[in-house]
């Protein structure tokens, strides 16, 4: 190898180590093909637990990105070829050392053949722009259950997969238009099978390339447990999961968005009441049930209207929503809310998204409050954040006036 390649091998092999410490958490494996006439050797280096092990001619050895680029350089010296392919979850970086000298190149990830003809389902909208592609998301929609063991789309999981990917549409503005360049920190409260913290996971990462983390919080052990195996079988190492109660669960200082889907109950307040404690810059909340407020409120004046259970129950099921979007109004966020999927399939359709754009809002606090007061409620959303502001501590946007 000549001198002027041996210098160019040691900056490209610098900036292959430089990913391997700062992407740790999104790298595949990395393979050394070493060529000597008609003979090769291959090395591998893949990830066990947090540290990273180098395979190579029969031995193993626990290695960190330096020794193993500085390994590479030293096999590339004695051979007549080398080549280093290293794989993170959304790309393909490719060394080559050859006689005519030292070549990088980085390409997207490719959908195979077979991920190829498994996506082409006559029953999918041939017009939509799909954000989870079959063809390039086949491990994780294999994983959630969307396609068989053999990659092919299960025809009775088409709505499902449908619904999944029109809720990352509708969130998907919140990180498009985000130009920030620090890591995302996504927050799934009351996370069930974490489906949806997968596909995030996935969305963030491999189809807008940020670096991002997810924790998944729930108080059943057991879908904690398998969220943990699933994340193990993807290779999803920056997703950690917590089996905890939302009512003292204290979240990180760093969170950039509270997700929350079909949470039962008060647990979609909780999320909220998380998600306001933590100054999450978004939420996206998708409620469920909620009865909390079904034998509290009162409607003056208008007492026959609810005299039928059914009405009563969907005046509680407006109420409840919109009290909780005019609170995250008083709490500085600007609020929107849609349907994201058609009432055919669940009455439960509401998405309630915010941005959070300052400190308190004192009209919508105004608003809410004599709405609570005419209706004579109190939520657990109403008690949380009232120990919020029982709370004493002192933010940075405090110290700056």
């Amino acid at each position: 190898m000549q001198k002027g390649d041996a210098a160019k091998l040691k900056l490209l092999l610098a900036g292959i180590s430089a990913r391997l410490t700062k992407n740790k958490d999104f790298f595949v494996q990395a393979t050394g093909t070493f060529i000597s006439g008609k003979k090769k050797f291959e090395a591998r280096l893949v990830r066990e637990g947090e540290d990273y092990c180098l395979r190579f001619q029969g031995t193993e050895r626990t290695v960190d990105a330096e020794a193993f680029c500085t390994f590479f350089a030293e096999q590339a010296e004695k051979y007549d070829e080398a080549v280093l392919e290293y794989t993170e979850r959304s790309s393909v970086v490719t060394l080559s050392v050859t006689a005519r000298g030292v070549q990088m190149k980085q390409a997207e990830r490719q959908a195979t053949a077979e991920e190829k003809a498994a996506a082409a389902n006559p029953l999918l909208d041939p017009n939509r722009q799909y954000l989870i592609r079959v063809d390039r998301a086949a491990a994780l929609l294999r994983e959630i259950g969307i396609l068989t063991a053999d990659g092919k789309l299960k025809n009775d999981m088409i709505r499902k997969y449908n619904q999944i990917d029109h809720y990352v549409e509708l969130v998907a503005p919140m990180f498009t238009q985000d130009d920030s360049d620090d890591e995302i920190v996504l927050l799934d409260c009351a996370c069930g099978k974490s489906y949806l913290s997968f596909v995030m996971n996935y969305y963030l990462h491999e189809v807008l390339h940020r670096r991002c983390r997810v924790i998944g919080v729930d108080i059943n052990e057991h879908v904690i447990a398998e969220s943990r195996a699933m994340a193990k079988r993807l290779g999803y190492h920056n997703m950690r999961f917590q089996c905890a109660d939302l009512r003292t669960y204290q979240p990180p200082a760093d969170v950039t968005a509270v997700i929350s889907l079909h949470a039962c109950d008060i647990a979609t307040d909780l999320a909220l009441a998380t998600a306001i404690r933590a100054r999450a810059k978004y939420i996206a909340c998708v409620p469920c049930c909620h009865k909390e407020l079904l034998d509290q409120y009162t409607l003056p004046g208008l007492e026959p209207l609810t005299k039928f259970g059914v009405f009563k129950t969907r005046f509680n099921d407006v109420l409840t929503d919109s009290m909780r979007a005019l609170k995250l109004e008083a709490k500085g966020y600007k609020v929107s809310v849609v349907e994201y999927i058609s009432p055919l399939d669940t009455p439960k359709n509401l998405l309630i998204r915010a941005t959070r754009v300052g400190r308190d809002n004192p009209r919508a606090r105004r608003e809410y409050d004599a709405v609570r007061t005419l209706l004579g409620t109190t939520s657990e959303l109403d008690r949380r954040c009232a120990d919020m502001d029982g709370e004493f501590f002192i933010t940075d946007d405090d110290l700056l006036g």
